[in-house]
């Protein structure tokens, strides 16, 4: 049965389960950060999943990054995993500008000082939403 890392449920915000992930917000204003999380249990890899799982998951963080940066006008859309931390599967869209906080660095290790506040969170579900349409 899928349990969802304590860390990623209490850093991120639920936007969307879909059949087979979650679409979630990091609790971070400074960054556009979105998390996929595969919803089938025992997964730390991106081998761990079959190939079309994959590639639906991939693509998927390939077209919701570039549907977000035309739409917002970010500079720039970064995808990546590190699994170091929190060993759960996860995959890290997040959308840069160059004037954000850490830019050019990278947003790992950057201290999130700011959570989201209602507005914000409410506008970046409501594009996600939107992409899904």
């Amino acid at each position: 049965m899928f349990k969802l890392d304590k860390r990623l449920e209490s850093d991120t915000i639920l936007v969307k389960e879909l059949e087979s992930f979650q679409v979630r917000l990091m609790n971070a204003r400074q960054f556009f950060w979105i998390v996929l999380i595969p919803n089938k249990p025992n997964l730390t890899e991106l081998s761990d999943l079959n190939i079309h799982e994959r590639n639906y998951l991939m693509n998927f963080a390939i077209d919701l990054g570039k549907f977000i940066k035309s739409s917002e006008k970010y500079d720039k859309v970064n995808i990546g995993m590190l699994g170091n931390v929190v060993s759960q599967l996860h995959l890290h869209i997040v959308l840069r500008k160059r004037n954000d906080a850490a830019w050019p660095g990278p947003v790992w290790g950057w201290e999130l000082t700011t959570n989201l506040d209602q507005e914000i969170k409410q506008k970046r579900s409501k594009l996600i939403t939107k992409f899904l349409e």
